[in-house]
């Protein structure tokens, strides 16, 4: 009998499984084209028309069942930015309330923005406006976007994870590109999981093959940004889906009207629910979290994973066709990194100090982002190509500024508050941003005596100095040795007839530079055509198709002035090559004599036209394996059936994300190359579909327009360029940390500021943080967004691909410590042993602390 009834039960189990109707989520959105269909004021003013239209109607279908009830969907933090702006507090605090209710959903990205190419940091930035809607509000902002563009980075789900973002969904645009197979997709919903195992819920469709070869039909547009465009025709676009092999799923969803419109407004969502609803299909208007909410519910165990980059990015090359604009961007990100830990220290001693640039440095957080808004193609038919470039450039300036701005203030405050003795003479301090102790140089501002020496207050000893010319300024370079982690050293300078005379190993003719580690060939035109590693013997450069090392293609043409030794002294030597051959530039050539780093200044001082400007630098290993740093994760550049991380198809490979350094190496020999201002890289002779994983060369885009007709035009006019690299030889193969911190003690160099004596903090020397693994990299150091009330706050890196035990410790015991996310939500307290933070970091994985003194 038992069996009977279970038998039963099952059946009509079954047939209630086979009653239930299927879903299909339709979602209403205006995607968002900032400066293509209208001008700024344009934008802003549609937005809040949008937004006043979609409150009202939300309240005026909140009486009818959930599915008819009308919904709306902002694609960017920056609309309730705006909102805030230009509406009163009692309109604004009903927006919040209907994002609380679900009726608005608001994801944590400012806009559509292209932040595989994007230093990691910037990707933080841009969602810090949404943490602290959180924050303050309570809001549940669980969806992030990256829309549009035909790729999609590995990092970011990272990033994104660790942000708090359980959701995404991506939808192309099918259109100015080189990619192939957007409808061939393996996976149309599946965990987007990094490299440190912390995944978000994608939706990302296939594109139907019809959509590509015929753009004007209304059917099929599953699978791009506007997929719910045509909202009768994409409900049988998801009948048909839930009817294929490809998709063995109940629930399917249609997301995205808008297009390239300026604005929506449109009340028919809820009518074609209410019409297309039946026994068979439920049709719901979407918040779009409801669908990834009862989709994971019923699916998420049982979803695939893809743990695969498609590309950094495609309409992101055009970041180079205003290439010093977007050089400058990621200089400002680098130097946050130093200016907020100049910062913290400051903060910790005078807890008023900046707090008067809060709404400065909100605007900030959102231009770091919508600098790297997607329409950088500049095709627009409302727009100008020079109206573009006149806001990229205005976005960015209110980004430099503020950091500037920190920085400064910072830096001459720390000097206020470090002790001096009244009988002193001129002191300065030396700090170090990163969090090991290091030996480097370090410039001091100062146009004083020569006759001088310079004492180390902590070793009481004195050390190697020379004077040096930097665009026009002088400064003191000293060999700075053995600054303690993420603090600074005091330094003396005092009179002395007879200066010391140090020892040096650097010699130096009108083309060859060496030290105790290298000897270098280098030529007119500012190319360096040998590179003799002394602790091995080896060279290591050879010719590739006539290019060799910072080669901007004339091989060994010697075109230009004759080569002049600028500065030669105990600590450094610089030679200096300037020509108009390829294009006219100077490059500055550093060698040091108590460091392994090798330094490259690249300045082009003329406009440049469409055709792509590159660094080559040809090595010589056989069959490499190259690694780099895409946002929030250092990638194998291997397709991933050779290993690596790359899809074999649906990518963008001619041009790949070079954040701080790319790695080239074979087994027993390779290089570092630490990069300062380029966003992408091309490996050996990458095509768009095609990965050369076997040349040994890289080129690194200097500027220019990738895709024929898509970018600024000239530059916009811009005559100017800084490429700065670092170099360093290695033995054995590739390893990240080391990789990483030689890439950011290049990049973060000690700075060297006045101490103008005061109360707070030791006049020797002072360290902050140390850290017991050198796998463990501070990313950010920073008083909460709220001020250093709310604690400090810190970011390390695990840049080892296994889980590493930490400690962490304070100058000063630390009192209380809590995880949270990047963007500063969702404390959880840690537990503290003796006022140390002992911690498992996982492996590759960013982690965020809030620490309390």
């Amino acid at each position: 009998m038992k069996i009977v009834i279970l038998i039963l039960s099952l059946i009509t189990f079954a047939f209630a499984l086979q009653a239930q109707p299927k879903k299909i989520y339709l979602a209403n959105d205006d995607h968002t084209d900032f400066m293509w269909t209208g001008d700024e004021e344009t934008y802003k003013k549609a937005f809040s028309e949008m937004l006043d239209y979609y409150i009202k109607l939300n309240d005026s279908t909140a009486h009818l069942p959930y599915n008819l009830q009308s919904k709306w969907n902002c694609d960017g933090s920056y609309w309730v930015y705006n909102y805030r702006e230009t509406r009163s507090p009692e309109q604004f605090n009903k927006l919040i309330k209907q994002i609380k209710d679900g009726k608005i959903t608001v994801p944590l990205n400012s806009m559509i923005v292209l932040l595989g190419a994007a230093p990691a940091e910037a990707t933080l930035r841009d969602m810090y406006y949404a943490g602290s809607l959180k924050r303050k509000y309570g809001l549940d902002l669980s969806l992030v976007l990256n829309m549009e563009d035909q790729v999609l980075p590995l990092g970011l789900s990272s990033l994104w994870a660790g942000s708090g973002a359980k959701y995404s969904w991506k939808g192309v645009c099918a259109c100015a590109t080189k990619v192939t197979g957007l409808d061939r997709h393996k996976h149309q919903m599946y965990w987007y999981k990094g490299l440190d195992d912390q995944k978000v819920l994608m939706k990302w469709y296939s594109v139907n093959p019809s959509m590509i070869t015929n753009r004007k039909e209304y059917r099929y547009n599953l699978g791009t940004y506007l997929e719910a465009a045509h909202q009768a025709n994409a409900v049988l676009d998801c009948k048909a889906l839930m009817n294929d092999p490809v998709y063995p799923y109940n629930i399917a969803a249609a997301f995205g009207k808008g297009g390239d419109d300026l604005k929506t407004l449109t009340p028919n969502f809820p009518k074609i629910a209410r019409e297309k609803t039946d026994s068979a299909y439920q049709v719901i208007v979407s918040n779009e979290i409801d669908f990834f909410n009862d989709f994971e519910k019923q699916y998420g165990a049982s979803l695939p994973t893809e743990t695969i980059s498609y590309g950094s990015t495609e309409w992101g090359n055009s970041f180079a066709s205003l290439a010093e604009v977007s050089a400058a961007v990621k200089r400002a990100v680098e130097k946050l990194r130093t200016a907020e830990a100049l910062y913290t220290l400051v903060a910790l001693k005078d807890k008023t100090f900046a707090t008067d640039l809060a709404a400065q440095k909100e605007k900030a957080w959102l231009a770091c982002g919508m600098y790297f808004e997607h329409d950088w193609t500049a095709d627009g038919p409302h727009i100008t190509r020079k109206q573009r470039a006149d806001w990229q450039k205005k976005t960015a300036t209110t980004f430099i500024s503020y950091v500037d701005t920190l920085y400064n203030r910072s830096v001459k405050r720390l000097g206020q508050l470090i002790a001096k003795p009244k009988s002193a003479t001129e002191s300065f301090y030396v700090f170090n941003p990163l969090n090991w102790t290091r030996t480097d140089y370090s410039d001091y501002p100062y146009s004083g005596p020569t006759a001088i020496r310079v004492i180390d207050k902590t070793e009481a000893k004195e050390i190697p100095f020379q004077v040096i010319t930097k665009k026009g300024k002088s400064y003191l370079r000293i060999l700075a040795s053995n600054i303690p982690s993420v603090g600074y050293k005091v330094f003396d300078i005092q009179k002395n007839i007879n200066p010391t005379v140090f020892p040096t190993n650097l010699v130096v003719t009108d083309s060859t530079i060496e030290n105790r580690f290298y000897k270098l060939k280098f030529t007119a035109q500012g190319v360096i055509t040998s590179l003799v590693d002394k602790s091995t013997n080896r060279e290591c450069v050879k010719a590739i198709d006539k290019l060799y090392i910072n080669d901007l293609g004339s091989g060994v043409g010697n075109e230009g002035e004759k080569i002049r030794i600028e500065n030669k002294g105990s600590v450094s030597a610089t030679l200096v090559a300037s020509t108009y051959k390829p294009i006219k530039h100077t490059t500055k050539l550093t060698l040091f004599n108590n460091s392994d780093r090798i330094e490259l200044e690249n300045y082009i001082t003329q406009n440049l036209d469409a055709k792509p400007v590159t660094y080559s630098f040809s090595l010589n290993l056989e069959k490499p394996d190259t690694w780099h740093e895409e946002a929030g994760a250092i990638l194998h550049v291997k397709s991933k059936t050779k290993g690596g991380n790359y899809a074999d198809t649906a990518s963008r490979f001619d041009w790949l994300a070079m954040n701080h350094f790319a790695d080239m190496s074979d087994a027993g020999n390779g290089m570092f190359l630490s990069n300062r201002d380029a966003y992408f890289m091309k490996v050996g002779k990458s095509s768009n579909t095609k990965l050369d994983d076997s040349t040994p060369q890289l080129n690194i885009l200097a500027a220019g327009q990738i895709d024929h007709a898509l970018g600024m035009i000239n530059q916009d006019g811009d005559s100017y360029f800084e490429h700065f690299f670092a170099l360093k030889p290695h033995t054995g193969r590739f390893k990240s940390s080391e990789a990483m911190r030689f890439s950011l003690e290049h990049q973060n160099p000690l700075i060297a500021q006045t101490v103008r004596g005061g109360s707070g903090y030791d006049g020797k020397q002072f360290s902050l943080f140390s850290f017991s693994d050198p796998d463990a990299v501070i990313w950010a150091l920073k008083p909460a967004e709220e001020g250093i009330d709310k604690g400090v706050v810190m970011r390390v890196w695990n840049v080892a691909d296994k889980n590493k035990s930490v400690t962490i410790s304070g100058n000063n015991l630390i009192e209380k410590g809590f995880s949270t996310t990047h963007i500063e939500t969702d404390d959880q307290k840690i537990p503290l042993e003796k006022g140390k933070l002992n911690t498992v970091l996982g492996h590759n994985r960013l982690h965020t602390f809030r620490l309390f003194f």
